[in-house]
Parts: C-alpha cells; structure tokens; sequence
C-alpha cells in the first residue's frame, strides 16, 4: 500500500522518521513531500498511486479533478478539523473515506482566543512597540470583567472560551446552529438569537466550521449591529468574515478592534492585507492550534485514523 503525504510545507511531519509515521511502516509504502506542489499537475503526480494519504495543508483541494487523477484512493485523513478543501459528496461517490481529527486543537486554539481577546483590548501589541521605542505613553482600554462575550458556534473550541471566559467574570452568550440548552447551562452559557450576539456583545468570537451556509457569515451588516465600542476575534476560518467590511468599519470607528488569527488567503500576502495599517487590530499567521501539546496531538490522531480504517474499525469519519 503506498501512503502519501502531499503537503507537509510548512513541515509538520519533516521526515519519515517522525515517531507517529513510523507506526505506519507495517502497513505499507510511505512517501512524504515537504514542499508545496507547484501546480495541480505536480500534484496530481504526487497522489497517482495513493491508497491512503494525509492531507495536512489545507490548500491542498480535493475536489472531483483531483480524486479523478487519484483512481486507487480509499481514504484521505485530515490533519486538522476543517473539511472545507475536500468534496466530502465527491470523495464519497469515489469511495473514498474521509476522516479528519476533531477537538485535537481546541485548548489551544481556546486559549489564544483569549490572548487576542487581551491583546487587542489592553493594546499589548501597540504598548510593547511604544516602550521598545522608548515612548512611555498608556492605552487605556476596557475591563473584560462584567462584559459580554458573544460566541458565534458552541462545539469544542467554543466551549472551552466560554469556560475561561467565565473565570474572567464575563457574561457568556452564544448563537449555535444545533443549540443545546442543557450543554449550555452546564457551561454558563445564555443561548441567543444570532443579531442578539451581534446587539448584545461587548467581544463577538467566531468559532464555526467553515462551510457554505456561514461563509460570510460576519458581514457589514452583522458588524453595523454591534456597538462602537466592540471587537471581533477570529480563530474559525478568514472565510467567516468579511474581511472588506471588518476593515472599513474598523477605520471609520464603528468597532474598536479586532484580533484576527485566520484569513481567506494564507500566507496573508502585504500588498492584499486590508490591516496592515491599522493599530486597532492584532494578527497572527493562523497559529491557533500550534502548541506543543496540540501539534503532537495533531501529528498523532491523523496516523491513529489510518490504522483504525485499515484495521476495519474506522473513526472520526466526516463523509
């Protein structure tokens, strides 16, 4: 069986010697690309004998071309939760399994919601600038304690933000596509309509998959609703919100910041970044779930999936 990773670029795996991927070598051939493809040829190339394949990028795109040029695919294992690059109706016509790895990241995708939660309020950022510049001169921002946080998605990552979020004193409230009253009250959480989020939030979180129903989701009009005084925080997917509107109305002040962790096209290019001179906002090159204790998670779970299907008792199977 030949085993493919077509993908790892930034390196997440490196080399075949990694201790997860070595798990794999009783079961057949592994072949590990460390660079991105450089076109769809190249990479159709890379997966023309692939039975079983890790796909750890998401730029990589499964869609009905490639599964087409990938005849002897059974099962492409996600590194990650986001199916949003693969046609999981697709993959499934070509009986093909997809599985991907769910809650590996949430504590410390959570946590950094919370850090550019505080970043973002308390201008971290602008302040460590200012002093390293030797400009002495304070920010004055808001107390989270007493505020309201908004969620928008109440799964894994979103529980875990609720939680701390209550540590911070702060009043939870959150809009779920499958709403579920008792797991809230369990959390502290006050379940809403999804304007409410919007009307009522003092910091509006994103923490939904990203799938057609909610690209877009956060758009000029959901951001005319919240107050001046406001701020988005991003750590879903850049697809999510509108990054246009987010930005003009960061600048005309009709929303007071923003820490943004995810964006439509990654590596966010400079001359496309609509931030890049605003003070207001707080950015990080989608690091959410890179810790050491989620990258081994990460580099784990999707092996653990291989073996689970090969052995005839797949899991966290998503199509």
């Amino acid at each position: 069986m030949e085993i493919v990773i077509p993908d790892d670029d930034p390196p997440t795996y490196a080399t075949t010697d990694q201790v997860d991927l070595q798990r794999l070598q009783p079961y057949g051939t592994l072949r590990l690309h460390t660079t991105r493809a450089a076109d769809r040829p190249q990479l159709f190339e890379r997966l023309a004998e692939a039975e079983v394949v890790i796909n750890v990028r998401a730029y990589t795109t499964f869609d009905a071309e490639c599964l087409g040029y990938a005849p002897k695919l059974r099962m492409i294992s996600i590194l990650g939760t986001g199916t949003d690059n693969v046609d999981l109706a697709g993959a499934r016509a070509h009986g093909v399994t997809v599985t991907n790895t769910p809650g590996v990241g949430a504590p410390s995708v959570a946590e950094l919601t919370i850090g550019l939660m505080l970043a973002v309020t308390r201008a971290i950022p602008v302040s460590d600038k200012r002093v390293r510049d030797g400009v002495w001169q304070h920010v004055e921002g808001p107390e989270l304690e007493g505020k309201t946080l908004g969620l928008l998605g109440l799964g894994a990552i979103g529980g875990r933000v609720a939680r701390i979020a209550n540590g911070l004193g702060m009043r939870v409230i959150a809009w779920s596509f499958s709403p579920d009253l008792e797991r809230a009250g369990r959390l502290g959480v006050e379940l809403v309509e999804r304007d409410e989020v919007f009307k009522q939030a003092d910091v509006v979180s994103v923490h939904l998959r990203n799938t057609p129903e909610v690209r877009g989701l956060v758009g000029a009009r959901e951001l005319a609703l919240m107050r001046p005084e406001a701020y988005v925080i991003n750590t879903a997917r850049g697809a999510l919100v509108d990054a246009d509107a987010l930005a003009a109305a960061l600048r005309s002040g009709k929303l007071a910041g923003a820490g943004l962790d995810v964006f439509t096209e990654e590596p966010l290019p400079p001359e496309r970044n609509p931030f890049k001179d605003l003070a207001n906002v707080v950015l990080t090159p989608h690091l959410g779930a890179v810790t050491r204790e989620a990258n081994a998670r990460s580099r784990a779970m999707p092996v653990d999936n291989i073996i689970a299907f090969l052995e005839g008792r797949p899991q966290n199977v998503v199509n």
